[in-house]
Order: structure tokens, then sequence, then C-alpha cells
């Protein structure tokens, strides 16, 4: 029995439960906060990609619609001669490739195309269209200048957190733009 007594019981002592606790705690939390930081950013990011994939269909048919467009030779639509006409900062007017009066124009927070008297949004009601410029180069039929349009477009999501997207491009119209 006196052997007894030398034997050492094992077992945990409660500082070093103390101890494992908080390290354990310190850890978890860190790990929260990163796995949080991270849903965040990935929610930031997704954001930014649905504008900017928004803002792409929205070029891409504005593009295509000014590059289609069409010399006014009756003047049914903007005057006799005349390519393009601004109808303000924000909105441009042209006859497109099925001979209709078209316009693409800015309009509460949207941009917007009119065709046959009907306005359609081209961008949806969670992105912001803050700003559209359309800037006409050789639009009449007295210069001899081909006819471009350069337009910038500013938009943002309506999360606060996603800084605006600016984008600009310059079209050339596909029909030569000769004196008739």
């Amino acid at each position: 029995m006196i052997g007894d007594k030398n034997k050492k019981i094992k077992g945990v002592t409660l500082i070093e439960i103390l101890v494992a606790l908080s390290i354990f705690s310190i850890v978890t939390t860190g790990a929260v906060s990163l796995f949080s930081s991270l849903i965040k950013t990935q929610k930031n990011l997704l954001d930014k990609a649905y504008v900017l994939n928004t803002l792409s269909y929205s070029i891409e048919y504005t593009s295509k619609a000014l590059r289609m467009a069409q010399k006014d030779m009756v003047g049914t639509c903007i005057g006799v001669g005349k390519n393009f006409v601004l109808t303000g900062a924000s909105n441009i007017k042209f006859l497109n490739s099925k001979n209709e009066c078209q316009e693409i124009f800015l309009e509460s927070g949207a941009l917007k195309v009119r065709k046959r008297g009907i306005a359609q949004s081209l961008t949806p009601s969670n992105v912001i269209v803050e700003n559209v410029i359309f800037v006409l180069s050789g639009e009449g039929q007295e210069d001899n200048l081909q006819s471009r349009v350069s337009f910038s477009l500013k938009a943002k999501s309506v999360n606060k957190a996603v800084s605006p997207f600016l984008i600009q491009t310059t079209i050339s119209q596909r029909m030569l733009d000769v004196f008739y």
C-alpha cells in the first residue's frame, strides 16, 4: 500500500480548462469574423457583377441600335438628312433600321428606349443610372464626317456599399454617310 501513495492521479486543473476555453474562444471569434467579412465581400462582388452584366446588356443594345441607325431622308423622325438628334443631354433620337423613330433616354434613374410611342426600361429597378451623356459627330448631311456617337453611362447598384461604374464607348454608324 505504500506504493499506492506515490502514484499521481492524472486530471485537468481548472486553470488548464480556462486557458483552453480562452484560446478556443479567441480562435472561434477570429474565424467567425473572417467568415462574416468574406460573406460581405462576396455580396459586394456579386452586386458589382450584376451591375456590370446589366450595363453590358444596356450598352450592347444601345450600341447596336445606334450603329444600325439610318439617315432620315424624308424628315418624319428627326429632320431631312439627319442621322441623330440630341433632344437633351441624356436623350438621343434617330431612325432605326426598321424605319421607326426611336429614342434612348435617361428617366428616373433608368436608361429607357422609346419606340412606337412605348417606353421600356433597359435597366432593372435595382440598378440606378446616375448619368448618360451622348456626344455627336458628323450627324448631319452638311459635313464630310462619318456619323459617330460617343456616350458615357454612370450607374450603380441600389446597395450603397458598391461604388458606381463609368463606362464610355464610341459607335460609328454602319451605313456610310454620303451626300444624297
